[in-house]
């Protein structure tokens, strides 16, 4: 005869396995900041002349092997509850803003927004919260020994994730432009949603 006693244990074995599914932990690689810090800051950025790939109908961003080193991307940050996380250093810590793009170059997925969003949130002011290729969270990290400075921008879900699946590249806003359509944007390419950029 079935012990229904076992029923909170099933249960919750089934939302366990659930979470490794949508926000795609499981085995995968989890970075931490000692990862972050553990790097040469006197190392080389990029090529002065980056090549760039992904062209076509919409412009195209820096080649992964060329993107400066003062940009890293991690599928799965320990710091941003295991997300996907961009962390920039030196130039790029008074940028605007940061986002990843898919092969559509949408910024805004899931189409039903994530974090119980609103159609008005989500549609009308498009709130970061509402897409899991935005920026969640910021943290300001500083190296305990040198000093040295970092920004971690926290994104929606795991880089192993669904939802990270078709993700192309990163977009940096360096400043927004009130009174014009043509803010300074950085444009760069991953390898993969799964694989890490300029990390040991």
């Amino acid at each position: 005869m079935f012990n229904r006693s076992f029923l909170p244990i099933l249960f919750l074995s089934f939302c366990a396995a659930l979470c490794l599914i949508d926000f795609g932990w499981g085995e995968n690689r989890v970075w931490n900041s000692e990862d972050i810090f553990n790097e040469d800051p006197n190392r080389s950025t990029a090529p002065r002349k980056p090549k760039y790939c992904n062209g076509g109908a919409f412009k195209p961003c820096v080649c992964a092997s060329d993107v400066t080193r003062d940009v890293r991307y991690f599928p799965s940050l320990q710091e941003c509850s295991r997300r996907a996380a961009v962390v920039v250093s030196r130039k790029y810590l008074s940028l605007f803003s940061v986002v990843v793009r898919d092969f559509l170059n949408r910024d805004r997925w899931p189409p039903e927004g994530i974090n119980g969003c609103t159609p008005f949130e989500r549609d009308v002011l498009a709130l970061n919260k509402c897409s899991a290729f935005k920026t969640q969270r910021r943290i300001n990290l500083t190296h305990p020994i040198t000093g040295f400075k970092y920004k971690v921008f926290c994104l929606g879900a795991s880089g192993y994730s669904q939802l990270f699946a078709k993700v192309r590249r990163i977009t940096i806003k360096l400043r927004d432009v009130a009174t014009s359509n043509n803010d300074p944007i950085v444009r760069l390419c991953l390898h993969s949603p799964k694989k890490s950029l300029n990390n040991p």
